[in-house]
């Protein structure tokens, strides 16, 4: 009988060979490689984001009824920022105040360094709802009802101010012809006479406790908290009164 007695194989098995470490590379030096050191992140201030912050520094320094929009008047190149955070600072804002042009001087720091310093033109748009003819309008026309309708206009590229459309236009009447589709500037509207000349009015006069009602000749047109002249129309006598109403004065002795 032969007896078999099992021994240690002296080959490397195909599993043995999967499971061993990995055999450590020497570098050049003969030393382990070093670890790569990570690369620095790349920061940059581009047009856009710079824009972004002049419209909302600005916008806060006039007080901006509406939507201010900026461009650069040159070329703006990405600059390299060496941190990702930065602050602009603008250190001269024109003393006129906004126009479709403007000349500025800022600062720009990131870090402990300043990237931009000096001077930067712009061209400026500022768009407000303002009111626009729907048709053609005549001297001395109501604007109450259809006949003008509101449209964002850039109020900037007007050498005249435009009438916003806040503005109730029942309290406006046209004062010169306005073509159709034309927006309204303030040299157009005046603001509707509550009372004209010529026009007999009532007129209440206090004095202390005592009220009295008359009537009187306007001798001049008048819209709402006007002081007009006025002629009694019984003694002739002229005097001033305030409009309150539609062919309403009143008189405080």
């Amino acid at each position: 009988m032969v007896l078999w007695i099992p021994c240690a194989a002296s080959a490397e098995s195909p599993l043995d060979r999967i499971l061993a470490p990995l055999p450590k590379v020497a570098s050049a030096s003969g030393l382990p490689p070093q670890a790569a050191a990570p690369a620095r992140p790349a920061f940059a201030l581009t047009a856009d984001a710079l824009i972004a912050e002049l419209e909302k520094q600005a916008a806060q320094h006039f007080s901006v009824d509406g939507d201010l929009k900026f461009s650069l008047a040159r070329v703006w190149a990405a600059i390299r920022l060496p941190e990702a955070d930065w602050i602009l600072t603008i250190t001269e804002w024109p003393v006129g105040g906004l126009a479709s042009t403007l000349l500025i001087r800022v600062k720009v720091v990131s870090g402990s360094e300043t990237i931009v310093e000096g001077q930067l033109p712009l061209r400026a748009q500022l768009w407000q709802e303002v009111w626009f003819a729907t048709g053609q309008l005549e001297r001395g026309q109501s604007l109450a009802g259809p006949a003008l309708t509101a449209q964002k206009a850039d109020v900037l590229r007007e050498r005249i101010a435009l009438v916003s459309a806040r503005i109730d236009p029942a309290t406006l009447e046209v004062s010169q012809s306005v073509a159709a589709g034309r927006a309204l500037t303030r040299r157009d509207v005046v603001v509707r006479p509550l009372i004209r000349k010529g026009q007999v009015v009532e007129v209440f006069a206090q004095a202390g406790q005592l009220g009295i009602r008359m009537k009187a000749l306007a001798l001049e047109n008048g819209a709402a908290g006007d002081l007009i002249k006025l002629r009694n129309i019984e003694s002739q006598k002229e005097f001033n009164g305030q409009v309150t109403h539609e062919s309403k004065v009143q008189v405080h002795f």
